[in-house]
């Protein structure tokens, strides 16, 4: 077994145990300083939407193609549909992105029984 005491320039100090091969291994990663890899995350809007993606109107379009919208469908019920697509949204993210659906006169919105509902436009 080896060991070694090593302290970076910028004052860490590390104690490496092992097999002459691991402590090499360790001290030339030391040596070549960290690797940057760029795992940046795609940035979002504020209604959940990726940028260049679409998101949720996107999503939206789709489930109009489907005639999800065919009968009036509550926050819930559509939420549960993405979610189902594998697209989990909050309902506070979902409620922002539908009502700029229907400002774009992409869905109607309605109250229904006290709650809002998206229905299609034509």
């Amino acid at each position: 077994m080896a060991d070694a005491k090593i302290t970076t320039s910028d004052g860490i100090s590390v104690e490496v145990h092992g097999t002459p091969e691991e402590v090499a291994t360790v001290v030339e990663r030391l040596r070549s300083g960290p690797k940057h890899e760029s795992k940046a995350k795609p940035r979002r809007s504020k209604h959940g939407e990726d940028h260049g993606s679409g998101g949720i109107p996107d999503l939206v379009e789709t489930l109009k193609e489907e005639s999800f919208f065919k009968s009036p469908k509550g926050l819930g019920e559509i939420r549960k549909k993405l979610a189902d697509m594998g697209h989990h949204y909050p309902l506070t993210t979902l409620s922002g992105a539908m009502q700029t659906q229907a400002k774009k006169r992409n869905l109607r919105r309605f109250k229904q029984d006290g709650k809002y509902v998206y229905v299609s436009a034509g």
